[in-house]
């Protein structure tokens, strides 16, 4: 048996073995999804699924995973070499997740190491895939999965389909990590962006950011609005590592196949959540477009007006309408 090599990468970077052995997956198929593969380079790949055109979306069939995920698309990455592979999230489903490790099975690969960018269920709903495998988060989603794993099982924590059976990521970290892949290394670096407990995908002989959820293309999930100044100065603190591509979870397929997207996009979407969060008490809060606040963005086409996106943004106006309704704006500062 082959070891990938795990190793802490900051405050005297300590050592972590993960055995990985390749066993038989019993994970049952729910539905048969269309993911295309995307080569980014010859050692990373993107598997992108959904962003249907509205008008052949049946909304009233929709579930959490068509909302959250399949209908502003969704990716999942892998980094490989050899027979080794870092997987970097597993979808919403187990049927998902399954295309992509046939394919890379197919491709030889017979080592995996699975990272999850964070707790949400469109990234970790195929984790049972993995099985055989070591699968690292934060310990923030360590502790949100196994507080929430038998309403994710049962299918009531955020309604169908439940996901079962659920695994929960068996290594949690605090401190960046580094993970070799053949002669590859990722360095998964915890942030606080989008969620507390969020982890991106640093290649530095790429200079390439596996974003998560930290950045979309329309416009990020507000999904914590109480650390909104936080995430504003951590994406700033990101910007500053110079990457010369981002591969975001939610993205547009044809920018993602181009090789990423630009910091531009971090500098879009620090001005879209100050920009919300500075004119939540205004009285029409509430009822402005996504126009009202990316309009530059737009025009110069740093992102495009994806139509789910719609969805979203109403929901964020929503969330910090309620938030800051009794409280002081927040200090963004510079």
């Amino acid at each position: 048996m082959t070891r990938s090599k795990v190793a802490m990468v900051a405050n005297g970077w300590k050592t972590l073995a993960c055995a990985l052995a390749l066993g038989a997956i019993t994970a049952p198929v729910q539905a048969a999804p269309d993911i295309r593969v995307i080569p980014i380079n010859d050692h990373v790949i993107a598997f992108y699924d959904g962003r249907p055109a509205e008008s052949s979306v049946d909304m009233a069939k929709a579930t959490w995973a068509d909302h959250g995920a399949n209908f502003v698309g969704v990716a999942t990455y892998a980094v490989v070499d050899g027979t080794e592979a870092l997987v970097y999230d597993t979808y919403p489903s187990v049927a998902q997740a399954k295309v992509v490790r046939d394919y890379l099975t197919k491709r030889g690969i017979t080592h995996f190491i699975v990272a999850n960018s964070h707790w949400h269920l469109d990234h970790v709903g195929g984790n049972a895939v993995y099985a055989d495998s070591t699968v690292i988060a934060t310990e923030k989603t360590r502790a949100q999965l196994l507080r929430h794993k038998p309403k994710i099982e049962d299918g009531t924590l955020q309604g169908p389909p439940a996901i079962t059976p659920f695994k929960v990521p068996e290594v949690g970290i605090a401190e960046p990590v580094t993970v070799s892949v053949g002669r590859y290394t990722v360095e998964l670096r915890p942030v606080n962006i989008h969620s507390a407990d969020g982890l991106v995908a640093w290649l530095p002989q790429d200079k390439l950011l596996l974003a998560g959820d930290t950045l979309e293309d329309t416009l990020t999930f507000i999904a914590e609005p109480e650390s909104l100044a936080d995430q504003y100065r951590n994406l700033g603190a990101m910007k500053a590592w110079g990457p010369t591509g981002i591969l975001p979870n939610h993205g547009d397929p044809a920018i993602i196949a181009k090789g990423g997207y630009s910091t531009a996009l971090i500098d879009m979407t620090r001005h879209y959540v100050r920009t919300m969060a500075e004119h939540a008490h205004d009285k029409d809060f509430a009822a402005q477009p996504i126009e009202r606040f990316l309009s530059a963005e737009l025009k110069q086409g740093t992102v495009s007006l994806w139509w789910a996106y719609r969805e979203a943004h109403h929901e964020n106006l929503q969330k910090l309408n309620r938030y800051y309704k009794d409280k002081p704006l927040p200090a963004f500062g510079p």
